[in-house]
């Protein structure tokens, strides 16, 4: 397979963004920001299907979520999930410390060594997973 058409700013192929289903795209975009440090850069509300997009630049990422309404009701207790790694354990305890002070923490923090490292796992308001990590041995 030709990796070309794939190729990122860096020269490698690059990951652009993860599509989720939502009962409410912007409440779920407000979760993003205020949880995750991202920032909302689209919105087309007016159609049948509402889609927000929340950034990742302000995290240094040239990536999006892009939200698509049309999800259902109830949450979704899966393992699929975002990954974000973060520079401290201090900064994995104090994201878990504001996801439960609004009923978003589903687990930990924890620290099952390596490879995993400490981690805690957070809920959107849709039930999507986004784990926060430091110390993961993940190599690139």
């Amino acid at each position: 397979m030709d990796l070309e058409p794939l190729r990122g700013v860096a020269g490698r192929p690059g990951l652009t963004h993860i599509a989720l289903k939502c009962r409410d795209t912007l409440a779920t975009a407000a979760f993003y920001e205020a949880v995750c440090g991202m920032s909302l850069v689209h919105q087309r509300t007016g159609e049948a299907q509402p889609v927000v997009w929340v950034s990742a630049r302000p995290l240094g990422l040239d990536f999006v979520l892009v939200l698509m309404g049309g999800g259902g009701d109830g949450k979704a207790p899966r393992m699929d999930h975002l990954g974000f790694t973060v520079a401290s354990r201090e900064v994995v305890d104090a994201i878990a410390a504001a996801a439960a002070e609004i009923g978003a923490l589903a687990e930990g923090p924890h620290d099952l060594g390596p490879p995993v490292g400490y981690f805690v796992v957070i809920r959107d308001p849709d039930g999507n997973g986004v784990e926060f990590s430091h110390g993961q041995e993940i190599r690139f």
